[in-house]
């Protein structure tokens, strides 16, 4: 049986990107058409920063229609923490384009490392969820202290899918061990370079152990897999070669030069 394991990027507008996975000359306009013939699912991250509008949401249904995305929300609504029932209502008007084509995985809810577990925070999470409860919610953690049963009981209780992440060890983040919680699973893999986040090539050896953790939570549920090591396409490199190992690479998709000087001067280091 086929699993149902996805795998995709956070983002895909890089300029860096240009002559690594991006043809040189290929216009902005056209690189999600091209980002698509290579992953079925795409993390968007610039709705963190600004919020998104239908005719940019519509654009990208119409570009990439085959497409599922994820969206991360605006920071408003996870570090700033200060909004309105008109700014949850404005954001989702912003997605319509996305929802209504039934190509929404999830709302991604990323949390800063000064959020812990205290009892007003508890609280902030609550009406956080319900104030977005039509949508599926993941959200990821940067502080420890909501690794506990308790808390894994409240997001299951809510069905809520907690993100089980991958990053440096030295910089605290709950790195696991993974969990599965909620109706999917959701993965966001960050590199393991400390001193310049996002900057890391996983090498095969790493795909593999993080491989095995992922068939070990899969419990048939769709799985969604980002890499957000970003730099210098990094995250494309390791998603193609990730899909390589779970056997659902098209082999009749070119894989671009500047991704296979990747693989090769990785295997030389």
């Amino acid at each position: 049986m086929k699993k149902k394991i996805y795998v995709g990027c956070s983002g895909f507008s890089y300029r860096e990107w240009r002559g690594i996975f991006y043809p040189q000359n290929m216009p902005k306009e056209r690189w999600l058409e091209h980002y698509k013939k290579y992953f079925s699912i795409l993390e968007l991250n610039f709705s963190f920063y600004k919020f998104p509008s239908q005719s940019i949401t519509k654009n990208l249904v119409l570009k990439a229609p085959h497409l599922k995305f994820s969206v991360k929300v605006h920071q408003k609504f996870t570090h700033l923490r200060k909004y309105t029932r008109e700014d949850i209502e404005f954001f989702v008007k912003g997605l319509e384009p996305i929802v209504q084509k039934g190509n929404l995985i999830a709302l991604l809810f990323q949390f800063p490392e000064s959020f812990g577990m205290k009892e007003e925070n508890w609280e902030y999470l609550e009406n956080l969820h319900y104030g977005f409860v039509e949508f599926p919610q993941a959200f990821e953690f940067r502080n420890k202290s909501w690794m506990n049963r308790e808390f894994f009981r409240w997001l299951d209780e809510r069905n809520i899918t907690l993100v089980n992440i991958d990053a440096p060890k030295e910089i605290g983040w709950p790195v696991g061990p993974w969990v599965s919680i909620g109706e999917f699973n959701y993965i966001r893999l960050h590199g393991r370079n400390a001193k310049k986040m996002y900057d890391y090539l996983y090498s095969e050896e790493e795909l593999e152990e993080l491989l095995k953790k992922v068939l070990k939570i899969y419990q048939n549920k769709p799985t969604y897999i980002f890499f957000n090591n970003t730099v210098g396409a990094k995250c494309v490199a390791n998603a193609i070669k990730f899909k390589m190992m779970l056997g659902v690479w098209n082999e009749n998709i070119p894989i671009p030069n500047g991704i296979k000087r990747m693989w090769i001067t990785k295997e030389f280091e």
